[in-house]
């Protein structure tokens, strides 16, 4: 991965996750509404990361990466399957899966 797209791909989630952190600032805010926020700004940084990411390279940092992406796709439509489940906890699984995949790519950029 050129040097270009990874200090891009850095930046990104790095004001990502300054966003989400300033999000606790607002204190007058209910926690499920930080949340709702917290995972918004995820979901769009993720959408960026997608948009940033090379279509063709041998590099096995964009590879990682998009196999992450398609992880969380594969689960996401797992869980839309599921036909048992409440709409409260398909909700509350979804963020989970979208956190985790958006905590997974920062750390896979070098990002705490």
């Amino acid at each position: 991965m050129s040097e270009q797209v990874l200090k891009q791909l850095q930046g990104v989630v790095t004001e990502a996750m300054e966003e989400r952190r300033g999000l606790v600032v607002y204190s007058r805010l209910e926690p499920f509404e930080i949340d709702r926020m917290a995972r918004r700004v995820e979901r769009e940084t993720i959408e960026k990361i997608r948009g940033l990411l090379p279509e063709s390279t041998d590099d096995q940092r964009v590879a990682g990466l998009r196999n992450r992406l398609r992880r969380m796709q594969e689960e996401l439509e797992q869980l839309e399957g599921l036909a048992e489940i409440r709409d409260q906890s398909r909700h509350l699984q979804t963020d989970e899966i979208v956190w985790q995949a958006f905590e997974d790519i920062a750390w896979m950029l070098g990002i705490e």
